[in-house]
Parts: C-alpha cells; structure tokens; sequence
C-alpha cells in the first residue's frame, strides 16, 4: 500500500513535466530539437562589474514552441570545483555553482522574471520591476533540472507559456528580452551575457532580444486547498479549505479569484523586538499576494530591511481586526459581561470571505485592478481593500497610476491614496525617478509626498546620484500601505567608485568605494540631522570579503522619541559616529564562517550613549543535501534611550543576545525538512529617567524607570513536499512568544522560561494541488 502511494505521487510529480514538455527536462541535452536551438557563448563577468572575458566556456542553447521556451546550459568546469551543495528556495544570497535565466516575456521593460537552478538542483525564482528591483516573494510554474560528466555540468530550463500573463504581440514570431548568466562559485564571479546586471541602474530596459515562436494560449488552473490547525494552548482544533482560480484569457489578460482563500502563512517571520516609533516592515508570501503582484509594486527600501514606502502593503490585508469594546460596556448601555466577552473574543488575523484581482499587459499600457473582502469577526467588521494601477510605456518614458481604498466602515474611515509615479533612463546611464502621493482620509487634512532622484552610471566604475524627499505632516498612506515617517524634508546625494582591472598575481577581485551626504529636516525645513557616511567594501579572490562602514552626524533634533507629544515636540541631540566592520570567509570545504565587529556613540548633552557590538557566523554543510547555521549577535549600549510616559523617558543599560539556528535536510529534490529556532535576550537594567525641558535638553527625574527584559522566541519544524510547481504538501509546528523577566533572570533562565511559557503552540497539516 505504502509503495502504491509512493508511486502515485511520484507519478503527480512527473505529470506537468511530461505533458507540458516536448524536451524532457532532465538535464542532458540530447533532444534532437537542441541541435537547431538558438546559441548564445560570448559571456562576459559581470559580478564584479568587470566585462572581462571568463576563463571558463559556457554555451546557452535557446529553443520554444507552443507549449513554451527551454533554455539549455553546457557549463565547462572540472568535478572537483563543482558545488553541489543545495539550499533553500530562493536562496539567491548564497553563493553555489547556479545558471539563471531572466525574461520579459512583453519586451516591454515592465517586467522581468529571474529563474535559477543550482548544480544540486536547488532553484529560486524572482520578479523584477522598476528596471532592477528584485522581489522573492513570488513562485512561478516552471521547470529546471541539471546533469554533469566529467567535461561539463549541464542545466535544462522549461517555461511554459503559462507561468506568466503576456501582451498580445502581431506577427508570426514573438519578441521577448531575455539574459543568461552562470554563478562561478569557486571562482567567486557571475558571468553574463549580455553584458549587464541588474545591481546597475539599466538592466530590464537592454536585455537581448530573442525571436521565439508565436504562442500566448488560454489557461484555466484551479488551486484547491485543505489546511487542518491543532492549537495545543486553547485545545482547539480547526479545519478548512477553499480554492484559488487562476484564468489566463491568451490575450495579455489574468484573472485571480479566490473564495475562502488561503491566506495563512508557513513561513514564520524573524523575531523583532522594536521600541522604536517606526513600525516593522515584513514581506509576504501569500500565495494570493505574489501571483500577478508585481504590476501593483510601487516600493522603496533603502537596505534589505530598512523599507521608507510601499504604496500597497498586503500585510494589511488580514491583519489584526480593529475592536473597540467599550462600545458593549455597561456605561454605553451594554454589560460587562458583553464587554468581557468582546475582550474574550480578539483574534490576531482577520479572515477573507473572498478576493480577486484582474492584470492586463499591452503593448505599450499595463493595468491591473485588485479588491479583497475581509470577514466580519465576532464583535469586529471587515475592511474592504480596493486598488487600480496602470503603466504607460512611451520611448524611454514610463509614467504610472495607482489608486487604493480602504472602507472601514465599522471605524467610519475611508482612506484613498492616489500615486503618480515616473521613470526615465537614456542611453548614457542617466536614470530619473518621480513619485507623486496624494493621501484623503475621512476626518483629517489632505497629504502630499514626493520623491525625486537622478542616477547615472557613466561608465563601469563610476556612479553618482542625489535624491529629494518631501512627504507633508499629514500624508498618511498606511491604512492600505506602508511609509516609514511622514513630517520629512530630506536631500542625499552619493557617488562611488568600483575598481575591477586587478593584476592576474593580485589577491583582490573588486574594490569598492562609497561616500554619501543625507541632510534630514522636517516638512518645516527644521534641521533634525546631517550626516556623512563612507563604505569600503573588498572582495578577494579567495572568495572572501571585507566591508567597513562610518557614519558621522551632526547635532541636530529628534522629534520621533516624542512620538507626538505637544510638552516637549523635540528632543536636541549632539554629535555622533559609528564604524562597523564585517568579514566573511571562503569556502573551507563544509564550513564557512563570519563577523563583524562595531562601536557607535551619541551624545545627548545630558549623557553619551555607547554602543557596542559583535557577531558570528557558522555554516556547515557536511552533506550536499544536509545545511546546519548557528548565528549569535551581542549588543552592549551604556544609554537606550526610549519614551516610558506622557513628558516622560527613560535610559537604560542594555545587553542585548541573539541565536539563530538550525538545520535543514533536502531528503530529495522533492523534500525539504527544517528544524530551526531563534531567541533573542533583552535585558534594559539600571534604569534613569528623564523629562525634556522647553528648549529640547533632558533634565533629570525623581520617577522610577522600571526595567525592560524580554525574551523572545520562534521555533519550527516544518516538512514540505513539491508535489509539482506550485502544489506542495506542508506540515508545520511553530511555537514561540515573549516573555517579561526580572532583572535577576539569567540569559539561561529567559531562554527556558520562554520555551515553557509560549503564546503560541501549534501544529498545521497543508496540501495545496493545481489542477
């Protein structure tokens, strides 16, 4: 019995891949439809931006007919330097011996999909927008597979013409933008061809064009989902399931309709523990929200990380209900039973009842439209979320509209956002971006931002740019989006330096050198800070690589601590500096190791605050298929400075520990089973308080300032099995929460308490299959 399942979904696994392919994808090459394939073998390095030509051959065969486009790799490379390690979707920080194909099926320069296949088969797939920027939220219906002999190491790459919406193009050929590149691990190099990345400002806009043959047929594929939830804390158990409808129209059309949608997540997000007046910013990887998603980006982060705005954040979308149950207590003609009972009933998500969202590409103007129906919940209503975008192509001119609304009936709040933006990049490597937001919100004052910014690229070692901010006080875009801070003036400008033409004797492959200027006010033209920052980063040929960063500010005023207080509107700070230094290591065989070190200070005329601080890293692969990571960090900082009450701050000395580990084993090419957990101690003692005077200095206070410790703490287990693309069997178990302590907890003592003690514990049992 147990063999018959086995071969039953053995057989599941291979149907897509048999019937939607006339090459087998398996990695070898011998269809005789390769023989006449399009070829493609003058690469070029590219990571680092050097141009120069590989040591290494490197032959990509192109070949399409009505089912899709196939893409062959005949990589030239010795056994003993392959890597044939494997990792985890999408893992395209990690360094592996990869080839990747990009498309942009409309030629358009809207667009671009980036697919990637390790030697060991591991594969990641992206969406690329606004010329370069990557989003990995995205999984695509795709298929890849690789093969080695002694002389070569090969890949195959099938896309069917389904795995993406595209325009209606007139003619017996179809145009497309295509790029091909291989990651060189040992060599620490990616080359490409043709000679472009998208870490430069143009990079959608010139990828080659490629003629393949005229195809763009109608799809209809339904996603039914089953979900079974135990939690082990309330003793609750729960079941579900829905559907997902996908229908492409073959004319540049898609339509994405759900009901009952899955929209729960088996990705658990890091642990962040943040005092700060900012609010996190966490991606998603809802199936809804990424299938067709990119025509809705209008994005910007500064770092991984550190995002400033995201017009549509579907992170709103079934979060949090809004509840206001003093409405049920006695005083508003309710009870205090039904008071308790709404208090009883609040829940952490909102379910959907249904959603949909409608893309259409064309020739030279995208649109999209996209609407979702949250759920009444007991003593709570729904927010209904609305968005409509288009993007105009014209020459080298692309200028877009978005509009979102979220109905917040049950607040009587409705909040509209309307965006403008534009983009321009000419010939020489000058780039121009414009953003216009309009917020309207029931009950408050109209909001306007702006973002100007000029690059240019004049050749491959020099880059220069500068940027203006201007978002008003009441520009409010996060009932349905995401800005870092409204109130803000701001103007940066940055140029760098990249040197590649080493000597072959040399021990550097790249060098690299970045000086920034970031002038901060706020919408009065009220300094709040300047500062200067320099980077150096190295690359050895080693494959190891140093990076050192410098920060020097000004004086200036903070007036977020406050978080809008009217007693005291800033807070004055004096000068300031950081330098921070990371390294991270070659390859010695399974292991791989990292650190950095770094010191900052504060001054803030009352006292000085010291930071601190060093991390590691440990990778060990002991098997091509078997990943184990072990990452700790430490803090030390003499004043963390927060708001404790009304006029009221307090600092404290802090100590800050971090672990992060796990393993992960790659059973099969179809498994994947992990094991990982992250804790994180958070120790805020000896605490002072302190009040703001009239003129921004803290003053001493007599007040308590009680301690802040916390432990944190997210553990899971998960099994995932890729029945084929896009349907997968999960089985999950998460725990985790915080915990407050006293300040005589030890470390040990957080981290078991917060195991025992969890606000969450639970196990899910997934299964969600094409048809």
């Amino acid at each position: 019995m147990k063999q018959s399942i086995k071969i039953f979904i053995f057989t599941l696994a291979l149907c897509p891949m048999i019937l939607n392919a006339a090459i087998l994808i398996d990695g070898k090459l011998d269809e005789e439809e390769w023989k006449d394939a399009q070829n493609i073998d003058e690469f070029v390095v590219i990571v680092p931006f050097s141009l120069e030509s590989p040591d290494l051959d490197t032959r990509v065969l192109i070949h399409s007919d009505e089912k899709g486009i196939y893409f062959g790799f005949i990589n030239s490379q010795t056994p003993e330097t392959r890597d044939r390690r494997r990792h985890a979707r999408d893992g395209l920080r990690q360094t592996h011996d990869r080839n990747f194909v990009v498309v942009d099926l409309d030629n358009t320069g809207n667009t671009g999909y980036m697919l990637g296949v390790a030697l060991g088969g591991s594969v990641l797939d992206y969406t690329i927008t606004n010329e370069k920027q990557l989003d990995g939220d995205w999984d695509g219906e795709w298929f890849a597979a690789t093969f080695e002999n002694e002389e070569n190491w090969y890949s195959e790459f099938f896309i069917p013409w389904n795995m993406a919406p595209m325009n209606k193009q007139d003619g017996d050929s179809r145009t497309i933008g295509v790029s091909v590149a291989r990651m060189i691990q040992h060599l620490g190099i990616t080359i490409g061809f043709p000679g472009i990345s998208y870490q430069r400002s143009k990079f959608l806009s010139v990828l080659n064009k490629v003629e393949v043959v005229q195809a763009n047929p109608k799809n209809l594929d339904f996603f039914p989902y089953t979900v079974a939830n135990n939690d082990f804390i309330n003793d609750e158990s729960s079941f579900d399931a829905g559907t997902e409808v996908i229908y492409n129209t073959g004319a540049g059309g898609e339509l994405v309709a759900t009901i009952n949608p899955d929209f729960g997540q088996v990705e658990s997000d890091n642990v962040v523990i943040n005092y700060s007046p900012r609010e996190t910013f966490y991606s998603d990887k809802r199936p809804f929200f990424t299938q067709s998603q990119s025509i809705f980006n209008i994005e910007l982060d500064w770092y991984p990380g550190f995002e400033l705005y995201s017009i549509l954040h579907t992170r709103r979308i079934g979060a949090r209900p809004m509840y206001d149950c003093s409405e049920y207590s006695e005083s508003e003609g309710g009870s205090d039973d039904l008071e308790a009972q709404c208090n009883a009933s609040k829940v952490n998500t909102n379910d959907i009842d249904m959603a949909f969202k409608f893309t259409q590409r064309g020739e030279s103007t995208d649109f999209g439209a996209f609407a979702t129906f949250e759920k009444d919940e007991d003593f709570s209503e729904g927010t209904n979320f609305y968005a409509f975008r288009t993007i105009h192509n014209v020459g080298k001119h692309r200028i877009g509209h978005m509009a979102t609304h979220a109905d917040k009936t049950f607040i009587d709040r409705q909040a509209t956002v309307n965006t403008i933006d534009y983009q321009y990049i000419s010939d020489s490597g000058l780039k121009i971006e414009h953003i216009n937001m309009f917020s309207n919100i029931s009950d408050e004052d109209s909001g306007f931002g702006s973002r100007t910014m000029a690059m240019h690229r004049p050749n491959k070692e020099w880059r220069y740019g500068a940027e203006i901010y201007y978002f008003s006080d009441d520009l409010n875009i996060n009932d349905m989006g995401y800005l870092w801070r409204n109130d803000l003036m701001a103007y940066g400008a940055t140029l760098g330096y990249t040197r590649t033409d080493f000597e072959d004797q040399s021990i550097s492959k790249s060098r690299s050198y970045n000086i920034d200027y970031w002038d901060q006010n706020n919408a009065e033209h009220e300094n709040l800070e300047q500062f200067y920052s320099f980077s150096f980063s190295q690359s050895f040929k080693s494959t190891s690589n140093i990076f050192i960063q410098s920060n020097i500010s000004s004086k200036g005023k903070d007036d977020e601590i406050m978080q809008g207080s009217q007693i005291s509107p800033f807070l004055r700070t004096g000068n300031g500096g950081n330098i921070d230094f990371d390294y991270r290591s070659p390859q010695y065989g399974p292991w791989k190791y990292s650190f950095g070190i770094g010191v900052e200070r504060k001054n803030y005329y009352a006292f000085t605050d010291r930071r601190r601080s060093a991390s590691m890293g440990i990778g060990y692969t002991p098997s091509d298929n078997i990943r184990t990571w072990l990452r700790m960090n430490h803090r030390n900082r003499s004043n963390w400075t927060i708001r404790t009450g009304e006029d009221l701050y307090g600092t404290f000395s802090q100590k800050r520990l971090g672990l992060n580990t796990g393993v992960t084993w790659y059973r099969t090419e179809k498994e994947e089973f992990t094991i990982k957990i992250e804790l994180v101690s958070f120790r805020n003692q000896g605490g002072q308080s302190w009040q703001i005077d009239d003129n921004g200095y803290f003053k001493k206070s007599d007040l308590p300032a009680d301690s802040i410790n916390l432990g944190s703490l997210a553990f899971q287990v998960r099994y995932k099995y890729e029945i084929a693309p896009l349907s997968n069997i999960y089985f999950v178990y998460t725990r985790g929460g915080s915990v407050f302590f006293g300040d005589e907890a030890t470390n040990s003592t957080i981290f078991s308490d917060t195991w025992d003690e969890p606000q969450g514990n639970r196990f899910a049992a997934k299964i969600r299959y094409r048809f």
